[in-house]
């Protein structure tokens, strides 16, 4: 009897074990889908082209960073929306949004909440690229109307690296309100 209840405990324990990798990825919400916009002045509008060639790249080299979020292998950035963004969002009210301006803000956020693509799926968010003599500054725009920006940034001397424009954008993306 004493055997029974070993093995009926070991398999009790070993049944809820093997359940709670699988109940802690239920909430994930996935990979990213997200938006990028340049809202840099001349001569200091590099985003763009920096996240292509990062979007491009199988990794980054070892020397740089072991682990590459944005590169095209990543399991963790499904959709990057980088060449189109959604009709509505212009540098203008963008520029006014990063500033401080709350109308700006909203009517930005209306249109990530409403865009949906082709296939009727939407995206998590927007960041939004601001470089500046000294500084490269990624703001987070959440699909939410009416939540605020967060920012992460890091001074620069002319451009940022590969490397270091991707750990920004790591940064900036978990400041996104995902809802599962």
């Amino acid at each position: 009897m004493n055997i029974r209840k070993f093995f009926f405990t070991f398999l009790l324990t070993f049944s809820v074990l093997a359940s709670v990798p699988h109940a802690a990825m239920a909430g994930d919400p996935g990979p990213f889908r997200l938006v990028f916009f340049d809202i840099s002045a001349p001569p200091y509008q590099d985003g763009q082209q920096l996240i292509i060639e990062l979007r491009k790249m199988e990794a980054l080299s070892e020397v740089q960073k072991d682990y590459c979020f944005f590169c095209k292998t990543s399991p963790d950035v499904e959709t990057i929306y980088i060449y189109s963004v959604p009709v509505g969002l212009n540098v203008e009210d963008l520029r006014k949004a990063v500033s401080g301006d709350d109308d700006a803000k909203r009517r930005m956020q209306t249109v990530l909440h409403r865009f949906v693509d082709a296939e009727d799926i939407g995206v998590d968010g927007l960041l939004i690229y601001q470089h500046t003599e000294g500084n490269v500054t990624i703001y987070t725009m959440d699909r939410q109307v009416g939540s605020p920006l967060k920012a992460v940034s890091k001074p620069v001397k002319r451009h940022l690296l590969h490397s270091s424009l991707d750990t920004l954008l790591e940064n900036a993306a978990q400041k996104l309100n995902r809802p599962v």
